[in-house]
């Protein structure tokens, strides 16, 4: 049986988002404009970054320059993405001491941008020294204790595959791991919360953020077997034997505090790929209306979703359980 616990979220505005800790730029925020500026560094910062991959992608975010105003010196961000920390494919980071303005320049033709992830965090945020990050170029992290949050940054759509194992519960949001914390300010989504013994889980991700949260407390000794890639199962996904979450294009991080609606007209669609009946959803925050529940009895099925030009969205939790047989 998958139980499917439906969060459809609609159109909201703006590109970056800003949190009390962090700010994450894509591309939309370098389109047509010659400079960004931020004030996230003004007690220290850490930058991380990743890029599109055609050669296209890199030469464009290679005009895309971070401005130090201390040593002068200016960082690309296709420069930055490729930083890594020695020996591993942990994702190093360009910090920055004390700057009250930090400014990024786009010194593109026409101020043209491309897929891209800036992601910039405050010497403020927890976890700033222990927090590791990665981007998911077809990487198995090594098996080991997760002690300290695992953040996923990509430009594109990505996979996440925990492997059976060690038992284990994980708190997963879609967001950097300076909100991350269950008692945190921030409101964020999040998109998986489970003890899930040792069976794994995926994640099929449209969000540029996801940070991993494993719990240590219950579980000090387990060691957690990860696995990231770029792409999704297309624009379908049959749902695999773990318990998943997945997302429509688009997908980010925070539960916003304003009206928002689903057209009827552009429902997300369920088809059973078992008896071919399909069961539409829409919703809206205004009345109450945006969350749903639905079980279906299958073993696959295909999610879909038109989005309009108001730029809708949904989430959604997929637990997969066998049925028992009486």
């Amino acid at each position: 049986m998958f139980i499917l616990p439906l969060l459809l979220l609609a159109p909201f505005a703006g590109a970056f988002v800003r949190l009390q800790n962090s700010i994450l730029y894509d591309e939309v925020d370098f389109r047509g404009v010659s400079e960004v500026s931020t004030d996230m560094c003004a007690a220290g910062c850490k930058m991380y970054a990743t890029i599109g991959y055609t050669d296209e992608q890199k030469r464009i975010a290679n005009n895309i320059l971070i401005v130090d105003p201390v040593s002068k010196k200016n960082t690309s961000v296709t420069e930055l993405s490729k930083q890594f920390v020695q020996g591993s494919q942990e994702k190093s980071s360009l910090e920055i001491e004390n700057t009250p303005t930090l400014t990024i320049v786009n010194a593109n033709v026409d101020y043209a941008s491309a897929p891209l992830a800036l992601f910039i965090v405050s010497a403020k945020s927890p976890y700033y020294r222990t927090a590791e990050v990665f981007e998911p170029l077809y990487f198995r992290r090594d098996k080991s204790i997760a002690s300290a949050p695992i953040t996923i940054l990509s430009a594109v759509p990505f996979s996440v595959l925990v492997q059976p194992g060690d038992a284990n519960a994980v708190l997963a949001r879609t967001t950097g791991y300076d909100a991350i914390d269950r008692n945190g300010a921030e409101n964020c989504y999040t998109a998986f919360d489970k003890d899930i013994g040792t069976a794994g889980f995926f994640l099929a991700v449209n969000s540029p953020l996801l940070t991993l949260s494993f719990d240590m407390a219950k579980y000090p000794f387990s060691q957690v077997d990860l696995i990231f890639c770029y792409g999704l199962a297309k624009d379908t996904y049959p749902f695999p034997k773990q318990d998943a979450f997945i997302s429509s294009p688009g997908f980010v991080e925070m539960v916003l505090n304003f009206d928002i609606d689903m057209e009827t007209d552009l429902p997300v669609n369920i088809l059973d790929e078992k008896t071919r009946i399909e069961h539409g959803f829409t919703g809206s925050f205004q009345d109450g209306t945006n969350a749903h529940s639905f079980q279906l009895q299958t073993t696959a099925a295909t999610v879909s979703f038109v989005p309009g030009s108001d730029q809708s969205f949904f989430g959604m939790r997929v637990h997969a359980e066998d049925v028992v047989k009486q």
